[in-house]
């Protein structure tokens, strides 16, 4: 049985919705985009991963929440899903099923089949890839993890695997076969391993090119007669020409090389694939005096589908494109030394602190690429030990020293708020602007100056920052909701849109909207709201896209949204504190005279059919129920909409303020079927009391 989380109230009289902004917030207000507004809950389990479409619209997210699926998508008898992947619109506020999650055994709770997980989305928010267990199309006949791409232009079937939404992406190069991999040690019950996806950046922007891994079994891929091609080697599928690549390849041009780490990603245009990956030596060129250590783990890129392309290291320890280094030139562990032939920094990226599973950021043409080592730059005589952020550019006929920059540096010194990894990173799409989730409070030269108040609290929680790496660099803080501080730490899971003013980020922290009662990782929106920038509008808790009319102060406001019991919730945002009245009355309807075949309308005046008062203690957004009773409450049960427009007005607590007054509109309505069942089950019940009474 699911269990729902509903929206508590975080006191008398005030709705979940976002904080009072900031004064001169550069940010909008925190939207909460892992709920479901058609039935006013949150997610009674964490979520866990994120992505988000081009524009800022569509977020896909990754959760385990059980309460999500549609009342007419029931669980198998005897089993229970546990969360999958859903697309929300920033828009409408609409949550929609992309892929089930884990199927568990409703008794033991036990994992029978492992679901979707690791999401990415197309620009356009049409099309979706993940990894899961399942069996999504009829030729899948592994019981492997594979990779899928869902299109939301296409409904799901009951059974999951026809109608056509979903397209297997793990399959054999020239045609939809599925891979096929070696035996494991041990089988296991609920998916063996096969091949994975990394959330956020594993889908090119039109959907048709995806980066994946093979995971810790051999396979058959591309299109081996055995299953030869080791565990751990990256993929390009080209979905429209049914083309699967093989991107981790061997100098020697002997087939496909392991050791890529989970983080796979791939450039918005397709074009080119960079990851962490081991056996560096087998298919990179290596200098004299590098380590020939199998086992070294290397920043790797590739234009995967450029002639003649080869695997590049990104930075490191060495240069091999610096012209000036001599053929068989080589180099010696000193981190002082200098040449042609060393690199930007002090040692191999991987050397210090753990680089696997931090992924690397590209830019949408793949040529720029943001990513983290805790190797220091050179010439450095002692590192920070910290893991910092260094951007590099690809272009042909650059040297790595010349195309390396060093973004942040981190500092062993008495400064505990500027110590500290940087966890994780992301890149707009034309590389002027990065995200980044941190511990840090402080940020040293050569970064950008952080112009929003820096976070008081101890460097113990993450924090997230967005840097404008343009011209006048800044750093800005985007998480300060009603000017304060955020109660809990950001995951280092986010996502930036395209054009790196909306950032969708993780955090267990429950003060950004209120009533935020679930005590879990949720996900929330923020969009840049200053240079003239206009943002999708926010959609709250049980918002609906209904039509809102303004008048008055403009910092006073309202909005109604009907629920499904016939009711109207109002949402009333009061800048101050104060008593609130509000009255809701049909629409007046003038006469008008009859006209040919036309009927003439009859005059009917507005009559008042509901009313509520309350008030606010403070500056907030408060909830009021408008309810119906008698006649008009009947009519409305039935399914005939009842149009209203409803008068709020506001009498300031303190003396000598002037009331405000707004009118919004909104209807009391009942959803459809809602209605039609209560309709049926009428008739049923009178059709049983005349039974009796015979």
């Amino acid at each position: 049985m699911r269990r729902a989380v509903l929206i508590a109230l975080a006191g008398a009289g005030v709705v979940a919705g976002a904080l009072p902004a900031a004064a001169n917030a550069a940010w909008s207000d925190p939207q909460l985009v892992s709920v479901d507004n058609g039935r006013l809950e949150q997610a009674d389990g964490p979520t866990t991963a994120v992505d988000v479409s081009a524009d800022g619209r569509w977020v896909v997210f990754q959760t385990r929440a059980t309460n999500f699926f549609a009342d007419d998508d029931a669980d198998a008898p005897g089993t229970m899903r546990r969360g999958g992947i859903f697309r929300f619109d920033r828009t409408t506020g609409a949550i929609a099923l992309v892929a089930d999650g884990d199927l568990l055994d409703d008794d033991s709770g036990d994992t029978l089949l492992r679901g979707a997980t690791d999401p990415s989305v197309s620009d356009d928010g049409r099309f979706v890839v993940f990894a899961t267990a399942q069996q999504l199309v009829p030729q899948d006949d592994n019981t492997n993890i594979d990779v899928y791409r869902r299109d939301m232009s296409v409904p799901l079937s009951a059974d999951r695997a026809g109608g056509g939404a979903y397209t297997l992406v793990s399959a054999r190069d020239g045609g939809d076969e599925p891979a096929h991999y070696a035996a494991g040690p041990e089988p296991v019950a609920s998916g063996d391993p096969g091949a994975s996806v990394f959330a956020g950046q594993s889908l090119s922007a039109d959907g048709r090119f995806v980066a994946f891994r093979t995971t810790e079994l051999a396979s058959d891929l591309p299109a081996l007669q055995t299953t030869d091609a080791p565990g751990g080697s990256v993929f390009v599928r080209d979905i429209q020409q049914q083309r699967t690549v093989a991107v981790s390849v061997r100098l020697d041009g002997s087939g496909s090389a392991g050791g890529a780490l989970p983080p796979v990603v791939m450039s918005r245009d397709g074009s080119t694939v960079a990851w962490v990956g081991e056996d560096g030596p087998q298919q990179t060129p290596m200098l004299t005096g590098e380590s020939l250590d199998m086992t070294q783990r290397y920043y790797l890129w590739r234009r995967w589908d450029d002639a003649g392309a080869s695997t590049r290291r990104i930075t490191g320890l060495a240069d091999p494109d610096d012209s000036a280094c001599p053929p068989g030139g080589g180099i010696s562990f000193n981190p002082v030394a200098t040449g042609p032939c060393y690199g930007p920094l002090t040692d191999a990226e991987g050397s210090f602190g753990d680089i696997s599973g931090r992924a690397p950021a590209l830019s949408a043409d793949g040529w720029t690429v943001a990513y983290l080592t805790a190797a220091g730059a050179r010439p450095a005589a002692a590192d920070d030990g910290y893991l910092d952020v260094f951007i590099t550019s690809m272009r042909p006929g650059l040297s790595r020293k010349a195309a390396t920059t060093v973004v942040t540096k981190g500092t062993t010194a008495n400064n505990a708020r500027a110590n500290g990894d940087v966890q994780s990173l992301s890149l707009s799409a034309d590389a002027r602007r990065l995200a980044l989730v941190t511990a840090r409070r402080e940020f040293l030269p050569p970064a950008p100056t952080l112009v929003s108040p820096a976070r008081t609290s101890p460097p113990t929680a993450n924090e997230l920052y967005v840097f404008d790496l343009g011209a006048g660099g800044r750093i800005r803080r985007p998480l300060m909701p009603g000017g304060g501080e955020i109660d809990g730490s950001v995951d280092p899971s986010f996502a930036l849109s395209a054009d790196g003013r909306t950032v969708i980020f993780l955090t267990r922290a429950g003060n950004l909207i209120y009533g935020d009662a679930n005590q879990q990782p949720d996900a929330f929106a923020v969009t840049e709201t200053d240079d003239q920038l206009t943002a999708p509008p926010p959609v709250g808790l049980g918002d609906d896209p209904v039509d809102v009319d303004l008048d008055g102060d403009a910092q006073f406001g309202a909005r109604a949204t009907s629920r499904r019991d016939g009711a109207l919730v109002l949402r009333v945002t009061a800048p101050v504190a104060g008593a609130v009245r509000a009255i809701a009355r049909t629409i007046a309807v003038k006469a008008t005279p009859r006209r040919g075949r036309r009927a003439a309308r009859r005059a009917v005046k507005a009559r008042q059919v509901s009313s509520v008062r309350g008030s606010a203690s403070r500056p907030a957004t408060v909830r009021f129920v408008l309810s119906l009773r008698g006649r008009d409450r009947s009519r409305v049960r039935s399914g005939r909409p009842l149009p209203v427009r409803v008068t709020v007005t506001l009498t300031p607590a303190t003396k000598g303020e002037r009331a405000r007054r707004v009118t919004v509109s909104g209807t009391f309505r009942v959803p459809r079927r809602t209605a039609a069942s209560k309709s049926k089950g009428s008739k049923r019940a009178q059709k049983r009391g005349s039974t009796r009474s015979r």
